[in-house]
Parts: C-alpha cells; structure tokens; sequence
C-alpha cells in the first residue's frame, strides 16, 4: 500500500497510520468515526451486502480503522445482514490498540429498537474468554419478552424513548469508557449522525467497481441537513482502490 497524500511514500502499513492518529473528546461525549466502503459509482452494496466491494487493501484498513477505537457502533439491520461477529483483532492489531493505550479488543455495541435478532447471529454466541458480551441498546417500545430473552445473551439497556438517539448511544459508551467510538453504518443509521453534528472523522475506502442498481450512499437520510465540511488528512492506493481520512472542520 502506499501513501498517495499528504506526501508520497511509497509503502505504508494502515496499524502505523489510523491507531496512532490524534483524536481529541469533544466536551461531554466521545470523539465519533465512520467507516464505509464505496464503489465509484457511489453504490454501497453488492447483493445487499458490502464485502463484494472490499479486497486485500480494504480489509488492511478495516482492521487499522476498528484499532484506533474503543467501541464499535452499528445498527441493526446492518448487524443482521452483515452476520456481525464480537471483535477479535489480530496479534498485530492487538498490539497496535495497546500500544495507543487501548484494550485489546473494542467492545461491540447495536442499536435496534424491535429486537429482532436471529437466535444464530454470531454476535450473540458465546463470547472469548477475553471478549464482553455484545451491547444492545433499545428503546422503551421494546417487547419485554424480547427484553428478557436477549439478556441471556447480551447487554441490554433501555433508553427512554422508542428508540435510541445518536446522543443516547454515545451517552452509553462514554459512561463504558469509551473515548472513540467508530460507527459502522448502515446509511441510515449514518444520516442520524450527520442530521445531529455528530462525526469528527470519515473514513471512506472507494473500490474501482461501478455497481448500479438502487444501493445507498454512504450516508442516506430522507431529510436534507446544513452540508457537514471536512478536510483530507491523508490518502492511500492499493491495487487502484483508495483510502482516505477526512477530518471535520
């Protein structure tokens, strides 16, 4: 892989880049990533689903972007679809989290506000010995049976409210020690956190695929919101798919 911006460097490593990167906690709340993945055309998706985007590089860089934060956030639908599983960073990037002061795991945290979730969906199974369990965070319209029985499995919490707000799920996170908090979509569950100001930093990989179809944006919200402006921090090529880190001003 090699650094296209801010100065050429002909071979980097993503775990010498994204965990060691200066992220400041705005007052009250953790500092907010998102990462997601993107062909040229703007699709997200392929078949309902975002691997078919990724390759060698994308997945260098997924892992250096899940080590530079303490908790993962993600709803859902995208949990489901994806089959998300509790985090279990390599030896390299265990090493790189510690080295930047981290556990060696991120916690893994979903918001859903019907609970519907598989009884198979990976990231309810048994956790590690060295891995917490999954965090669900709901909304007071949840069904008490659905309440009861995840709690088996996971942590819930409920929120006041039919579902969680951006601010409500961050409000958790901090109060786990979180001081990053990187979010991994979907689209929707994107648009959330731009309609509320809340992404200090966008990671996006652009695979070299035009997709069509109807698949979203990175981020999709039926309300128009005030345009959100960043600045390119870097940008790195691998196998003519880029990387870039784009900064909130």
């Amino acid at each position: 892989m090699r650094q296209l911006l801010p100065a050429p460097r002909d071979a980097v490593d993503p775990l010498d880049l994204y965990p060691r990167a200066e992220r400041h906690e705005p007052p009250g709340r953790p500092w907010v990533m998102i990462n997601m993945i993107a062909g040229i055309d703007g699709g997200t998706a392929i078949d309902g689903l975002s691997g078919g985007l990724g390759g060698p590089g994308d997945k260098a860089v997924f892992g250096a972007v899940r080590a530079s934060c303490d908790w993962i956030l993600v709803a859902s639908g995208t949990a489901r679809a994806e089959r998300y599983r509790l985090p279990q960073p390599g030896d390299a990037a265990r090493r790189a989290r510690i080295s930047a002061g981290r556990s060696p795991s991120p916690g893994l945290a979903v918001v859903s506000g019907s609970l519907d979730f598989e009884p198979d969906l990976p990231m309810l199974a048994e956790p590690p010995d060295d891995v917490s369990r999954a965090l669900v965070i709901t909304g007071d319209s949840a069904p008490d049976d659905r309440v009861e029985n995840l709690r088996r499995v996971a942590e819930v919490v409920v929120l006041p409210g039919p579902r969680p707000t951006p601010a409500g799920a961050l409000a958790q996170l901090r109060q786990r020690g979180a001081g990053v908090v990187l979010v991994e979509g979907g689209p929707s569950f994107n648009a959330q956190f731009a309609a509320t100001g809340l992404i200090d930093e966008l990671c996006v990989s652009i695979a070299p695929k035009v997709t069509a179809g109807a698949s979203k944006r990175m981020v999709a919200g039926d309300q128009p919101i005030d345009p959100l402006d960043f600045d390119l921090d870097w940008l790195l090529e691998h196998e003519s798919m880029l990387f870039a880190r784009y900064l909130r001003r």
